[in-house]
């Protein structure tokens, strides 16, 4: 990594300015359906990721001043989602207003102004999300990990990050990370008492059916977490009841239907990329459950068949 940038403006109007010039498909957005990051993000179980960005982004002094209390936590990371999945299913003009609007990222995590901590934060988010579902639903392998990686930098970049400020490759990003991850750690008393509160008393996220990331977090961190964070240590009961966990969660994404499986901002992006002005009842339904809106990606307008893209059907 180099030397952090302090972010400023004419870094994201760039960023935002690079983006639209290279979206050979406007409709699609920035990534499109093809892309790794919408088969990731995709998924209504990376809501458990939330738990592991909670503690990274607690055990980030610079991050941890955006999180006094617990309420904090919960608005911020609500919003971030919100935020992600605007950016990421949303058509270019979306994207690109939601990335434009300083108020709607004063809400979130990415309100931090050095590149540094901004891709931290978006590391972490994605990293995240990829463990939770390496562990239940399948592996990723290292191309798509490579994938994976260009496509969160083309965020971190459209998000103001400079391209000299961002890793070269995918193998410099994963020592950097791994490097990161393997610092000692240390939690304030105020910052382990909002961790505690959200995930040994509250059990967040708490979404059913897939419950709280608690019970998960001793493995889906280093071990020298364990202590700093006072997470539950590893034996032998405990990893079965671990693998226990696993094999619930396995069975119920296997056999929840595809309307329940998969985010509905993302089943949203799908019905405005088939020509669908407005989403179904359905989707609007789930979406306002999840996020509180009941749209989030809809164009708004009907587009005619014959512009359609083909590549809907993903």
């Amino acid at each position: 990594m180099a030397l952090p940038y302090l972010l400023t403006r004419e870094h994201l109007q760039t960023g935002l300015e690079q983006a639209a010039d290279t979206c050979s498909q406007p409709d699609a957005g920035l990534f499109g359906p093809g892309s790794v990051i919408w088969q990731l993000l995709r998924e209504n179980l990376t809501t458990l990721a939330q738990g592991r960005t909670l503690i990274l982004a607690l055990a980030h002094s610079r991050l941890s001043q955006l999180l006094p209390t617990h309420h904090d936590v919960i608005q911020r990371i609500q919003h971030t989602q919100v935020f992600l999945l605007k950016v990421v299913f949303g058509n270019l003009d979306q994207a690109l207003v939601t990335l434009n609007s300083q108020r709607a990222r004063n809400k979130t995590l990415f309100q931090v102004d050095d590149s540094d901590t901004l891709v931290y934060m978006l590391s972490a988010w994605i990293d995240s999300c990829m463990t939770v579902h390496q562990s239940v639903i399948e592996p990723i392998n290292s191309a798509l990990q490579e994938r994976l990686f260009e496509e969160a930098m083309l965020l971190a970049q459209v998000m103001g990050v400079p391209e000299q400020a961002l890793p070269a490759d995918w193998h410099r990003w994963r020592r950097w990370w791994q490097h990161r991850l393997a610092r000692p750690v240390s939690l304030s008393p105020r910052r382990q008492q909002v961790m505690d509160a959200l995930l040994r008393e509250q059990g967040y996220p708490g979404r059913t059916p897939y419950g709280a990331y608690y019970p998960h977090a001793a493995y889906q961190l280093p071990g020298h977490w364990q202590q700093a964070c006072q997470l539950p240590q590893r034996n032998l009961d405990r990893h079965r009841q671990h693998q226990r966990q696993l094999q619930r969660l396995m069975d119920i994404t296997r056999n929840l239907p595809e309307r329940l499986r998969y985010q509905p901002a993302f089943q949203e992006a799908q019905q405005r990329l088939r020509g669908r002005a407005r989403a179904d009842l359905a989707t609007r339904l789930l979406n306002r459950w999840w996020t509180g809106e009941s749209e989030l990606v809809s164009s708004g307008w009907s587009i005619p068949k014959v512009d359609r893209l083909t590549s809907a059907s993903y």
